[in-house]
């Protein structure tokens, strides 16, 4: 574990710092020796109270009962007697003819290029130096000490196609392609005649009504939904926790502590280094919780399963 890392599972002395300039910082606690302490948030206590309101309101159910029909039956004219001339349709008969589908046409082929692969090895990264923060050493005396760190090259094995032939293009004639196709020819043409067309009755049915609509209203009652409000019982709070020392928070108890997490449902890596997510999960599992927020304490720890003392 670096001294980045522990930096952060130390308590969050800025933050406390901070929250100090506008609320009353507490006494500091009574502590055996050996045991290290830190302020935290505590936050506000809740109770639950239940009411009973008015969900819906009370109100009048309207039912229209429709009105009753029953089916008769009507014979109505649709059209009168009229005089009309009758089409005697065509005949016709089936012929036989080649006709050409698809005229004769040039066609081309394209051969694809060939390629092979080749792979070469290029930088993606230049070597640097660059500046990084040291907490440990001469940091804990005299404050931010920074150290100059040579970064290494970064170099990456790519595969890349390489033409071994161009595309070629080769020409091809297709001949034309006839079909037998059948087709109609008229054998006699329509003709048409005088008729006498009789007037068309249909039967139809109708509806009639036999009985008007109802209305019919019923009460509905108020409808009562009993509702839990959450009320403070006591308010948030700066407070003095205890939390684990530098020797306690070793590479073993990093680990636990993320596997804590990730039993609490959380996705987190147990790789003994305490980066953003597992930063993150941390916050939400003490915010659900109901825990101290603004370090590791060994509230937390316990509630994690890691225990050190």
């Amino acid at each position: 574990m670096n001294h980045k890392q522990l930096a952060f599972l130390l308590p969050l002395a800025l933050g406390g710092i901070a929250y100090a300039q506008t609320t009353t910082i507490p006494a500091a606690p009574k502590s055996k020796p050996g045991q290290c302490h830190a302020l935290v948030n505590v936050p506000a206590k809740l109770t639950s109270r239940v009411d009973e309101i008015v969900a819906k309101e009370a109100a009048e159910n309207l039912e229209i009962q429709p009105a009753k029909y029953e089916w008769v039956e009507k014979k109505v004219q649709v059209s009168d007697a009229v005089k009309g001339i009758e089409v005697i349709p065509a005949t016709y008969k089936t012929v036989e003819e080649k006709v050409m589908v698809e005229p004769e046409r040039k066609i081309y082929e394209v051969i694809p290029a060939k390629f092979k692969e080749v792979t070469e090895e290029v930088m993606v990264k230049p070597a640097m130096r660059v500046w990084k923060k040291s907490t440990g050493g001469a940091a804990s005396l005299t404050g931010e000490v920074m150290r100059l760190i040579e970064m290494p090259a970064e170099y990456k094995t790519v595969t890349k196609k390489k033409m071994v032939s161009p595309p070629q293009i080769r020409e091809q004639v297709k001949p034309a392609i006839y079909s037998v196709i059948k087709r109609k020819a008229i054998d006699k043409p329509a003709s048409t005649r005088e008729v006498v067309v009789p007037a068309k009755y249909k039967t139809i049915r109708v509806k009639k009504m036999v009985a008007k609509h109802k209305e019919i209203r019923t009460p509905i009652p108020a409808v009562m939904q009993k509702i839990t409000r959450s009320e403070v019982a006591q308010p948030a709070e700066l407070k003095w926790q205890r939390v684990p020392c530098e020797n306690d928070l070793n590479e073993a108890n990093i680990i636990a502590i993320q596997k804590g997490l990730k039993n609490a449902g959380y996705d987190v890596r147990a790789d003994g280094k305490f980066g953003k997510g597992s930063r993150d999960a941390l916050d939400k599992f003490q915010e659900r919780r109901g825990l101290a927020k603004g370090a590791i304490t060994i509230e937390t720890m316990k509630a994690l399963g890691v225990d050190i003392d």
